[in-house]
């Protein structure tokens, strides 16, 4: 009996010092600049005591499209305000922020204007300085091939994790499909291709951008090495960032 009441206890003192372990990690606000321009001014105020932090934008600012990662530590009441500025002197503020893994874009003042106006005079709150989620960037994938484009996907090249096959049931020559790529801190992905004859080739270094993508045939890159001769430091790749001429 004894024995079987020490292992409850145990257990019960396990359990309490994950919860507090699990209380006591901190969170991340993973912080995206989409405002259009330099933040100057990037602070986290403690809504309680007043407490606030260090500028997160740094000495340089921290420039359009950048990401940074906010940590903050759970405690008993937890509400913060997220407050920025940026170089043209434009100022806003998220003021209850609570504790949570979050993806945060700072707001431009136009489009803060522009989600107001979209939500009319009958909204029941004001448009925020700020949106829960990660931009999101497009490909604009074409197929130049001169041939059926039979796979297509995007891997992530930290975690290495595939996408669909955005080839579905075959691409057609001259076809095109958009793709789309959630931006995060280390972003880089590999988009690579197979053809309906078995010609296989990769990209391994895009980065997040809104940007069209022509896929060319093994024949163009081969044209390429060629044209690029024997002293080229790097060989050509299988794609070219442009749309096809019409």
């Amino acid at each position: 009996m004894k024995k079987i009441i020490a292992l409850v206890l145990a257990v019960l003192m396990l359990s309490s010092v994950c919860a507090l372990a699990e209380e006591d990690k901190p969170c991340t606000y993973t912080i995206f600049n989409t405002t259009g321009e330099k933040i100057t001014e990037l602070y986290v105020t403690d809504n309680a005591t007043g407490e606030k932090s260090a500028n997160y934008a740094g000495d340089e600012g921290l420039k359009d499209g950048s990401i940074i990662e906010i940590y903050g530590t759970n405690k008993e009441g937890y509400e913060v305000t997220l407050s920025f500025k940026t170089e043209s002197g434009y100022e806003n503020a998220f003021k209850t922020l609570h504790y949570e893994d979050v993806p945060i874009s700072l707001l431009s003042k136009q489009t803060v204007e522009d989600n107001i106006a979209a939500a009319g005079p009958d909204a029941t709150t004001g448009a925020t300085a700020i949106a829960f989620k990660a931009p999101v960037c497009t490909y604009v994938v074409y197929n130049t091939t001169g041939e059926k484009i039979t796979e297509l996907y995007v891997t992530d090249n930290t975690t290495g994790e595939k996408s669909e096959n955005y080839a579905g049931e075959g691409l057609a020559d001259g076809a095109s499909v958009e793709i789309n790529g959630t931006n995060k801190v280390g972003y880089v992905v590999t988009l690579s291709f197979k053809t309906e004859s078995g010609y296989e080739n990769a990209f391994t270094t895009l980065h997040f951008e809104n940007v069209p993508i022509s896929i060319f045939s093994k024949q163009k890159v081969e044209e390429n090495i060629a044209a690029a001769g024997a002293d080229a430091t790097t060989g050509a790749t299988a794609i070219t960032f442009k749309a096809p001429e019409k």
